[in-house]
C-alpha cells in the first residue's frame, strides 16, 4: 500500500481514515441485518473514495462487498470488515512513518 503523491490528498488522509474507522461498523450491521442496500452503499463509497485516494487496495475490498451484498454472502463480510480496518491501520502506520521523515 503507498500514500498518495498529492499533498491535498495527504492532507486529507487522517480525516478520511477517522471517519471510516468510526462508521465501519455500519458494514457489520448492514450484514447482521441482511440489508443488501446498505451494504452495497457501503462497498460502493469505500471503493470510490479509496479509489481518490490512490488506496487501491481497500478500494477492492469495497468492491468485494459489493459483491457480498449482490450475492447475500453474509457470512464473508466479517472477515472483510476485519481486513479493511487492518488496512486503515496499515494506512495510518505509512501516515506516522511518512510525518516522521519530514
Amino acid at each position: 500500500m503507498q500514500l498518495p503523491d498529492d499533498p491535498v490528498l495527504r492532507e486529507l488522509l487522517p480525516e478520511f481514515l477517522q471517519t471510516w474507522q468510526h462508521d465501519a461498523v455500519r458494514i457489520l450491521e448492514a450484514a447482521q441485518s441482511h440489508n443488501e442496500a446498505e451494504l452495497y452503499r457501503l462497498g460502493h463509497t469505500l471503493k470510490g473514495t479509496c479509489l481518490q485516494f490512490g488506496l487501491t487496495e481497500l478500494a477492492e475490498l469495497g468492491i468485494q462487498l459489493m459483491e457480498c451484498a449482490r450475492t447475500r454472502a453474509w457470512d464473508e463480510v466479517a472477515s472483510l470488515y476485519e481486513q479493511i480496518l487492518s488496512g486503515f491501520r496499515a494506512v495510518e502506520q505509512l501516515l506516522r512513518n511518512s510525518a516522521e521523515k519530514h
